[in-house]
């Protein structure tokens, strides 16, 4: 057998095993979990932001290989008010919120849901760290109002996209961050979050 045709062989079955290994169904293909974020958000482009959000994540993800997963996953979030604090002179403190209006509009409640479905891409870096990321469709509604009325309110399908990383321990339990951005039409998250997952 001559050079070449070696070289070919071994290119060609080389190829077919890591194929084979990229096919496999690992171990622990099914994993739940949820993480907590915050961060801002933005409505048709206005420059005045106002308060920060937070949102809560649930998740189910299940890895037909171990370089990807089908994610389904349901986002709550809402705006947060600012908080003014200061100390009298008998020191005693007081706080008020600091409830401004939004984006310029007389809004000050925000609250949005988000319906996930993605694909995750993992990257292994080590035997339980990995860097992942997520691209997929969400199924928004929000409301925004002054409290007593509402102002604004949409549904419809964005884009979803997350990046970050994780750490899985052998037992299972995972922990990961990352970051994450909901587009909603006119109104757009983008949050820092923190979680814990399991596999089994």
């Amino acid at each position: 057998m001559n050079r070449k045709l070696q070289t070919a062989l071994f290119v060609a079955l080389t190829s077919m095993f890591s194929l084979h290994l990229c096919a496999q169904t690992p171990v622990k293909a099914h994993s739940f979990g949820g993480h907590i974020a915050t961060g801002g958000i933005e409505f048709n482009d206005s420059e005045d932001d106002g308060d920060g959000v937070v949102q809560i994540y649930g998740f189910y993800n299940y890895a037909f290989t171990k370089y990807f997963a089908l994610e389904v996953g349901l986002n709550v979030g809402a705006d947060v008010d600012e908080w003014d604090c200061y100390e009298d002179r008998h020191d005693d403190w007081h706080c008020s919120t600091n409830n401004r209006s939004l984006f310029g509009l007389g809004v000050d409640e925000v609250e949005y849901s988000n319906l996930v479905t993605a694909i995750k891409g993992v990257v292994p870096i080590s035997q339980r760290n990995s860097l992942y990321a997520k691209v997929g469709a969400q199924f928004y509604e929000y409301e925004l109002s002054d409290g007593s009325q509402i102002l604004h309110d949409d549904d419809g399908t964005g884009l979803y996209l997350a990046v970050g990383w994780q750490y899985v321990w052998d037992m299972g339990i995972g922990m990961n961050a990352g970051f994450e951005r909901y587009n909603m039409g006119d109104l757009v998250s983008t949050a820092a979050n923190i979680g814990i997952s399991y596999s089994f």
